[in-house]
């Protein structure tokens, strides 16, 4: 009985020991802003940089297209699906470029999903946005800043994400992530580095800073 109550106990403490570790973050996204898909796609290595993206455990992965070529494009979205990463086209600055939902749908057409950010949100309204999801048959991301909690549709977005990005509001960001089922968009310059702070949370990476 002695040694059958020391294997128990043994096994409890190792019970015990692994209950005590903390409970990691799970990757959820990451983007590619137009430079670095120049500069992977010019060097053909955009599928070598999607299996580095994979291999960190993301699933998602936002592609900035703006003045990207046509094949480049469909390149990186090809890259991305064959390492199991859905291809969200980011639709960045759209505002400036007086983009209109057609031309949205347009610039998504590689993709397997669209992500609406914060620009868009800042200045176009909710019929803007529930034209958009009544024309595009694919998934849509949004991103928001914390203060445009407001501005979230009730209904369409396929994913939400909001932007914790300035460390001093870091807490309130997450209490406002949690309230809105949120997923927590950390900045690697700001916030990556308060990640141990999230949890079970999920997280999207600005920007993807490699390995």
């Amino acid at each position: 009985m002695g040694g059958l109550a020391r294997t128990a106990c043994r096994l409890l403490a190792a019970a015990l020991a692994l209950g005590a570790l903390p409970v990691q973050a799970a990757p959820n996204g990451t983007w590619l802003s137009q430079p670095q898909i120049w500069y992977y796609g010019t060097r053909q290595s955009l599928n070598g940089v999607m299996a580095q993206i994979r291999a960190s455990n993301y699933r998602v992965v936002f592609l900035d297209v703006r003045k990207v070529s046509d094949a480049m494009q469909r390149e990186a979205a090809e890259a991305a699906r064959r390492h199991g990463l859905l291809p969200v086209v980011w639709v960045q600055s759209p505002q400036y470029r007086a983009l209109r939902i057609p031309d949205l749908v347009h610039e998504a057409r590689h993709g397997d999903a669209i992500q609406v950010d914060d620009h868009f949100f800042a200045n176009y309204t909710l019929a803007d946005f529930y034209w958009l999801r009544q024309v595009y048959t694919k998934p849509i991301f949004c991103s928001i800043q914390p203060f445009q909690a407001g501005l979230v549709p009730s209904t369409g977005c396929n994913q939400l994400d909001v932007q914790c990005y300035t460390a001093q509001q870091f807490p309130q960001c997450l209490k406002l992530a949690d309230r809105l089922g949120a997923v927590v968009s950390l900045s690697t310059q700001n916030t990556l580095g308060h990640r141990s702070q999230l949890g079970a949370r999920p997280f999207n990476t600005f920007l993807w800073q490699g390995p």
